[in-house]
């Protein structure tokens, strides 16, 4: 019996022993076929479980990246992606308002890999709670209404501002201020100035990073007229008249309203401000001078101030035609020019009393020919008026035609002449009819054949 069992042992241990080997020739086999790969990747975190009305601080990054090493079979490992990994941060557990390390974890669905601890095993998250608070705005007014009027209580709109944030940063916040500067204004002022937050030390503060439910608001300041002063426009009392030919163009009075002062049932009550009687008799030339201004009884001006008057006064303009003689400068010595046409008609613009005094002497019309020579030119002529406002509006033709030719002297015609007079033996012949001794050599029958000579003197 005992030998029956140590057979069966023997065969059992014999058994297990082949299955173990068959396991590891097994193994062997497939480590050939599909060696182990081990490969890294990087991966975005996706951060989960954050409670309502808390915000994170820290880390900045939506989604930091992390290192994980992986290993197993070349086939699997080989056909794995980004998309097979997934790096999970939970917030659900952090505390509010402390610096804690939360563990990174990887999750794969695949069981056939080896996963490395990632790196940053770790990521190091403040959470701040949310909160709403609704800050006050203060105005600040700088400068003064000009005198005479009063300033009334500003308005702002809306009066405060809702500011969402974190807890820390919106329980730093003291109020918010707008400043607006007032330069002896006389009408009520509506801005929408950009307010500037201040903390509870009294200093500038950012609220970069803070939802604010309005970056401006309006502010009106009403501005009115105080009970006994009126602030009234200046008239001007302008009296004759200008000139013939000419009119007036403005009046202009500096300053054009002053401050006047009363009772208020005075100043109720409707009235002109107007300047003394301003004489433009004959005047023609714009008038400028300092004049006094006529009050209604019971009003007087505030303050002493220099009042001036300008009239602006100018020329009727008109047109004005001449026709006018064309004047040839600079032809050289032995040479005439004839030009076609030698008359143009000048157009001339300008102020009326100007042109009705202007005399034709006055206008001249000139054509340059210096410097040239024989030909035929076609020029512009120049037009030449007194300098007194007028405008050259047209000159017809504007181009005229000229032709420069040599001039024919007596001596020339003469010496054109000589080859048709007969040679006589004895004759001499002098170059100029004005010279007569040298005539009386001539032959009595040659004089009458020079008797015909253009410009011939009797002998």
């Amino acid at each position: 019996m005992i030998r029956v069992a140590r057979s069966l042992i023997a065969n059992l241990a014999t058994l297990v022993l082949s299955f173990i080997l068959a396991i590891v020739i097994w193994v062997n086999a497939m480590q050939v076929e599909d060696p182990d790969l081990r490969r890294v990747l990087q991966i975005p975190a996706t951060f989960v479980g954050l409670p309502e009305d808390v915000t994170r601080l820290s880390p900045t990054q939506d989604n930091p990246l992390i290192l994980i090493t992986y290993e197993g079979p070349t086939s699997i490992v080989s056909a794995l992606d980004q998309t097979d990994f997934a790096a999970i941060i939970d917030l659900s557990e952090v505390p509010l308002g402390f610096s804690v390390t939360v563990p990174v974890e990887i999750q794969s669905e695949n069981t056939d890999i080896t996963m490395e601890v990632p790196i940053p095993e770790t990521i190091t998250v403040r959470l701040e709670k949310l909160v709403t608070r609704d800050i006050d705005v203060r105005h600040d007014i700088q400068g003064e209404v000009a005198r005479g009027y009063t300033m009334g209580e500003p308005l702002i709109d809306p009066p405060v501002i809702t500011v969402t944030g974190t807890e820390s940063e919106v329980d730093s916040l003291d109020f918010a201020q707008i400043t607006i500067f007032l330069n002896d204004d006389t009408q009520t002022r509506i801005e929408s100035p950009q307010p500037l937050f201040y903390n509870r030390q009294g200093r500038v503060a950012s609220v970069s990073g803070l939802e604010l439910s309005t970056d401006q608001v309006e502010v009106t300041i009403p501005i009115n007229e105080s009970a006994d002063f009126a602030n009234k426009v200046i008239t001007a009392d302008i009296v004759g008249e200008v000139a013939p030919g000419y009119r007036v163009l403005g009046v202009t009075i500096e300053p054009s309203s002053v401050l006047v002062t009363g009772l208020p049932t005075r100043l109720a009550q409707s009235f002109d401000v107007q300047t003394e009687p301003i004489d433009i008799t004959g005047l023609t030339e714009t008038f400028q001078d300092q004049v006094s201004l006529v009050l209604p009884t019971g009003i007087t001006l505030d303050s002493v101030t220099e009042i001036t008057a300008t009239v602006q006064i100018e020329p009727f303009s008109s047109t004005k035609i001449y026709n006018q003689p064309v004047e040839l400068l600079g032809v050289d010595e032995g040479l005439e020019a004839t030009i076609d046409p030698d008359t143009v008609r000048v157009v001339l613009f300008g102020p009326s009393p100007v042109l009705d005094t202007l005399t034709e002497q006055e206008v001249r019309v000139t054509l340059d020919l210096f410097g040239l020579e024989v030909g035929e030119y076609s020029l512009e002529p120049d037009v030449d008026v007194p300098d007194r406002g007028l405008e050259l509006r047209s000159i017809q033709p504007a181009v005229i035609e000229v032709v420069i030719t040599e001039v024919m002297t007596p001596t020339r015609k003469i010496t054109e002449t000589e080859s048709l007079l007969p040679i006589v033996p004895g004759m001499q012949i002098t170059r100029g009819v004005e010279d007569t001794a040298a005539s009386t050599h001539l032959p009595h029958t040659i004089q009458p054949a020079i008797a015909w000579l253009p410009n011939h003197k009797a002998i």
